[in-house]
């Protein structure tokens, strides 16, 4: 319960709950937007892939895709990490499995996608939110090893494709989907000694822009989430204060930030979006303060 108070917000829960217990939604009705998705569980048993989801992102959004009702494959490379996230989602009720899978291994996304598909006869969603950034191996583009360069590009981009390649495979026949890769507000706007980085999630964003084109005449939408700065941890004071310095909105985002947009993507409300970046940083990437 520790876990999911830190990475999800009391709504998430409260409806998490409202599953397990067979109620409705402990809800204040005095507050628009949460009187709006009290009227049902948008998602209800429809299947979902989320890979890197024993992050803090994939954790949150592998949580607000549950308690919209989905049932959800919480994919990653820990074992003890991913039963961690599934166990807090059955514990409140939702719908959660753990599926080891490694975003860098063809045969093993190929597996994982046609046997979820088998298990349920569609896929319904898929979120792409495993990452990388090396960031401990980050230099200058001349000092840059060939072995890091590689290793952001195939977790990023290279797996970004195969996963929404095995997605669209799953969901073309059924002349339905979602498809929503996390990408970076660095893919928009470079980052001086991230630069494969920065390229690696900008192609995420050129790539889903295509297949949107690619995939709409079959009722498939392909979008992508930029975060900015999200916390993963404790921040510091002065890390805190130095934010506020940058980003509009003062401080920084969180996972549940980033889960409630992959959410919306996913309901029924995002039906005529396709093809779109969407950044959540705060206002960070427009510039001007601080400059």
């Amino acid at each position: 319960m520790r876990l999911l108070k830190k990475f999800v917000p009391g709504r998430v829960r409260n409806k998490l709950r409202s599953l397990r217990d067979g109620l409705a939604p402990r809800i204040p009705v005095t507050v628009p937007y949460e009187i709006r998705v009290a009227d049902g569980c948008v998602l209800q048993n429809q299947v979902a892939i989320v890979t890197g989801g024993s992050g803090s992102i994939g954790r949150s959004i592998a949580c607000c895709l549950a308690a919209e009702g989905a049932i959800v494959y919480v994919c990653g490379m820990s074992p003890d990490k991913i039963n961690s996230v599934v166990t807090e989602i059955v514990g409140l009720g939702g719908k959660a499995y753990p599926q080891r899978l490694d975003v860098t291994d063809e045969a093993d996304i190929v597996r994982t996608f046609a046997e979820v598909t088998a298990r349920h006869g569609r896929l319904d969603i898929m979120v792409h939110s495993a990452g990388g950034s090396a960031r401990d191996e980050y230099s200058s583009l001349i000092g840059q090893k060939t072995e890091v360069i590689d290793q952001v590009l195939n977790v990023n981009l290279r797996g970004a494709i195969l996963c929404c390649r095995e997605a669209a495979k799953a969901m073309v026949p059924s002349k339905t989907g979602r498809i929503i890769n996390i990408s970076s507000v660095l893919g928009v706007q470079g980052k001086a000694n991230f630069a494969e980085y920065a390229a690696s999630k900008g192609g995420v964003i050129a790539f889903t822009k295509s297949i949107a084109m690619e995939l709409g005449p079959f009722g498939i939408t392909a979008n992508c989430v930029s975060p900015g700065i999200v916390q993963r941890g404790e921040i510091s004071a002065s890390e805190l204060e130095q934010l506020s310095k940058t980003n509009w909105l003062s401080g920084y985002g969180k996972p549940e930030d980033i889960g409630e947009m992959v959410a919306y993507l996913a309901s029924p409300r995002a039906n005529f979006i396709t093809g779109q970046n969407f950044i959540v940083d705060g206002g960070r990437s427009l510039g001007l303060k601080g400059d």
